[in-house]
C-alpha cells in the first residue's frame, strides 16, 4: 500500500523520541518563577468560580422554593442552571487539573487517568461553550418567534443535544492521549513522562484536522452562532421600536414584559462580550502555535500563562452577569 512508507517513517519517529527529543539534551521543563505564579493564580481562580457558580445555583434552588408549590422554573432559569453547572464542571476539572499538571511537570498519573482527565477536562470545555449557544439560541427564538409551545418543548431538547455533542465531541481524546516515557542520556526510560498526543495520528493532516474541528467547535462556531442571534434580536427590537413603542411587548404575558426582554437581551449580550473577550487570547495563541510552532521561543512565558489564565476569567464572570441581571 502507498501508506507502508509513511507508517514505516512514522513509527521509527516515534520510536527515535528517546535519542532525539530536545527534552533528552538537557532541556526538561521544570517549574518557574512564572509557572509558580500561574499556578497560584489557577488556584485563586478556582476558589473564585467555585464559589461564584455554587452561590448561584443555592440562589436558583432559593427561588424556586419561593415559588408557588408544584409550578416549574421558566425556561430562563433552567438555561441559566445548566450554564451554571457547565461552568462548574470545568472550573472542578480543568483549573485544578491544570494547576496541578504546572506543579508536577511531568505526568504521574498513569496511562488511564491520562485518557480519562484528558477526556473529561476538553468535555468540560465544550460544555459552557454549547450551553451558551443554546441560551443565544433560545432567547433569539424568544423574540423573533414568539410561540411559547414550540419553544417550551425547544429548550430542554437543545440542552439535551448540547451534553450529548460534548460528550460525543470529547471522545477521541480517549484514544489520542496516551503516556510516552522519554530516556534519559544513558538510554533509561524511566526518565521523564508525559501525557500526550504524540504519535497517535498516522498522517500530520489527520491531527491538524482535529485540531481544526476542536478549535472550530469550542470557540468559532459558538461565536458565530451567539453574534448571529444577538444581530437578530437587536435588529428585531429595534424595528419594533420604530413603528411604536408600546409594541416592545413581544409574547405580552405581564405587564413588565419590555423590561424583562430587553434585561435577558443585555445579559445575553454580556454572555457573548464575556466569551469573546476572554478566549479570543487563548485560540489566537494557539493558532499562532499552530501555524509556528517556534513561536514558542519568541513569547514570554509570562505572556503565554497570562492569556491561559484570562480564559479562566469566563466561568467567574459568568455568574455575576446572570446574578447581576436576574435580581
Amino acid at each position: 500500500m502507498a501508506s507502508g512508507a509513511s507508517a514505516e517513517q512514522s513509527q521509527h519517529h516515534c520510536s527515535s523520541i528517546n535519542s532525539s527529543s530536545p527534552l533528552m539534551q538537557g532541556s526538561l521543563p521544570t517549574l518557574t518563577l512564572s509557572g509558580k505564579i500561574r499556578v497560584t493564580v489557577t488556584f485563586f481562580l478556582f476558589l473564585l468560580s467555585t464559589t461564584f457558580n455554587a452561590t448561584f445555583l443555592l440562589k436558583l434552588k432559593q427561588w424556586t422554593q419561593k415559588k408557588e408549590k408544584g409550578k416549574k422554573l421558566s425556561r430562563m432559569n433552567v438555561l441559566l442552571k445548566h450554564l451554571t453547572l457547565a461552568n462548574l464542571l470545568e472550573t472542578l476539572i480543568v483549573m485544578p487539573l491544570d494547576g496541578m499538571w504546572n506543579i508536577t511537570v511531568q505526568w504521574y498519573g498513569g496511562e488511564l487517568l491520562c485518557k480519562v482527565l484528558s477526556y473529561l477536562k476538553l468535555f468540560s470545555m465544550y460544555a459552557p461553550a454549547f450551553m451558551m449557544v443554546v441560551i443565544s439560541l433560545d432567547r433569539s427564538l424568544a423574540i423573533t418567534r414568539p410561540l411559547p409551545v414550540s419553544t417550551s418543548k425547544l429548550g430542554p431538547s437543545l440542552i439535551g443535544v448540547a451534553w450529548l455533542l460534548s460528550s460525543l465531541f470529547a471522545g477521541p481524546q480517549l484514544y489520542i492521549f496516551r503516556m510516552v516515557h522519554l530516556a534519559d542520556g544513558s538510554g533509561q526510560s524511566d526518565g521523564f513522562s508525559q501525557c500526550v498526543t504524540h504519535c497517535s495520528f498516522p498522517q500530520w493532516w489527520h491531527q491538524a484536522f482535529y485540531n481544526f474541528f476542536t478549535f472550530s467547535c469550542l470557540f468559532i462556531v459558538p461565536l458565530l452562532i451567539m453574534l448571529i442571534c444577538n444581530a437578530k434580536i437587536i435588529f428585531t427590537l429595534t424595528r419594533v421600536l420604530h413603528q411604536d413603542p408600546h409594541n416592545l411587548q413581544l409574547n405580552q404575558s405581564r405587564n413588565n414584559i419590555p423590561r424583562a426582554r430587553l434585561r435577558t437581551l443585555k445579559m445575553t449580550v454580556a454572555f457573548a462580550t464575556s466569551f469573546t473577550v476572554c478566549w479570543t487570547p487563548y485560540y489566537v495563541l494557539g493558532i499562532w502555535y499552530w501555524f509556528d510552532p517556534e513561536m514558542l521561543n519568541r513569547v514570554s512565558d509570562p505572556v503565554n500563562h497570562f492569556f491561559f489564565l484570562f480564559a479562566f476569567l469566563n466561568p467567574c464572570f459568568d455568574p455575576l452577569i446572570y446574578g447581576y441581571f436576574s435580581l
